[in-house]
């Protein structure tokens, strides 16, 4: 419940903003979103990192060592690098044209999102499920809350409305007393540069995942010409409406159920269980995908007009081609997630290479923006689908055991 609830409320302030802003603000706008999705997304891995140790720990009874601290400096450094990055003219011209605004406001949410994450994975890892869900749902409310009162108080600028999405990445401010003598300093720790490598490897895979995902608006824009902002932006809207909701769902998601998948490991036939579960998820996919793109087909033309008249028009076509991308984008993840149990950091980070490499392909052809744009968002997804299974299927965990009588869980060393 918590997890719809919070899809609800993202899903909400993205209609709320479309219906406030003229199209080309709009399409500013979602850029900003992208940027700030993206990279919450991209730094994600702390979270699941944070919970993975936390998980382990807690089946001996023990609070999780220093490693946890070292995966949220780590995350916390590529924040402010990339927040550096977006200070540079040549950078933020591309992605928010005239509201230079919005940088300030997404190098604040974007240096937050770090001690938030780390936060939600202690706590789903501890068992804190109450903990968990809470600070999920200040997250959301404090972004609804806020934009809310800037729409009320008439403050409906892009970057006002951005700075309510930022606001929710520093929900964790209440929560810091929560997280205090959480972490055993005197535990074996894993050396710096074994880390480093590891979690720089999830972190690049992960920001593979965004920029196909709730990035996706931001990538196409910086490869797209100047002024095609009008064209884009019906686009652009049901792009982040189909996939903001998708991530803000599978996060939480793919943070519970790593642990689950590291404990199924080490059971018996535990790596029998999970090829099968792959296999029967590939055909699901194919199911969920086939009646998503139908009835996107068939409601999404009708829906968009329902709601914004014709201020954005988005192809039938359109709306079937991005049912089954968003179907496949969340196969991949929740795939790829049995990868992040196993701690194969490598493997990961090549399944989403594969994605982001055809879609980069493809918006580089010779066809229009929105036609590149189209065939990026289908055609990436479904290749990181089949390589994702194919290293589940083929692959194995190295740490596993082979019964409950010498289960071992991956620690750090």
């Amino acid at each position: 419940m918590t997890v719809l609830a919070t899809s609800s409320m993202g899903s909400v302030l993205i209609f709320g903003a479309s219906m406030y802003l003229s199209s080309a603000d709009n399409a500013a706008f979602l850029s900003f979103w992208g940027v700030l999705m993206g990279v919450s997304s991209a730094l994600s891995p702390v979270e699941q990192e944070i919970s993975r140790q936390a998980a382990a720990a807690a089946t001996r009874e023990r609070k999780p060592g220093p490693n946890s601290v070292r995966a949220f400096a780590v995350s916390q450094t590529v924040a402010v690098t990339v927040a550096a990055l977006l200070a540079v003219p040549l950078v933020n011209a591309q992605l928010f044209g005239q509201h230079r605004g919005l940088t300030i406001v997404a190098e604040i949410g974007i240096v937050a999102i770090p001690a938030l994450y780390a936060m939600r994975g202690m706590f789903v890892g501890s068992g804190k499920i109450g903990r968990y869900s809470t600070i999920l749902l200040a997250e959301a409310g404090t972004r609804l809350a806020l934009f809310t009162g800037f729409i009320i108080a008439g403050l409906r600028g892009p970057s006002w409305l951005g700075f309510a999405v930022a606001g929710g990445s520093c929900a964790w401010l209440p929560f810091t007393l929560c997280i205090r003598e959480s972490v055993d300093n005197s535990a074996p720790s894993e050396p710096w540069a074994a880390l480093w490598r590891r979690m720089l490897g999830l972190i690049l895979g992960s920001a593979l995942t965004a920029s196909v995902l709730t990035g996706y608006p931001a990538l196409v824009k910086l490869v797209a010409p100047r002024g095609s902002e009008e064209a884009l932006s019906g686009l652009f809207l049901a792009v982040s409406l189909i996939r903001s909701p998708l991530l803000l769902v599978l996060s939480p998601i793919q943070t519970l159920a790593v642990p689950t998948i590291v404990r199924v490991l080490q059971q018996t036939e535990g790596q029998r269980r999970i090829k099968q579960y792959a296999v029967a998820g590939a055909g699901g996919t194919l199911i969920v995908g086939l009646i998503t793109s139908t009835v996107a087909f068939l409601v999404g033309p009708w829906m968009f007009h329902l709601l914004y008249r014709d201020k954005f028009v988005v192809s039938a076509s359109t709306m079937a081609a991005l049912g089954w991308s968003g179907t496949a984008l969340a196969a991949t993840m929740l795939t790829s997630t049995v990868l992040v149990a196993r701690k194969q950091a490598g493997r990961v980070a090549a399944v989403w290479a594969a994605v982001a490499a055809v879609t980069l392909l493809l918006l580089a052809s010779t066809y229009t923006i929105d036609v590149r744009a189209v065939l990026g968002a289908v055609v990436g997804p479904t290749v990181g689908l089949a390589v994702a299974l194919v290293m589940v299927i083929s692959g194995r965990d190295p740490e596993a055991g082979t019964g409950p009588e010498n289960a071992t869980v991956p620690q750090s060393t």
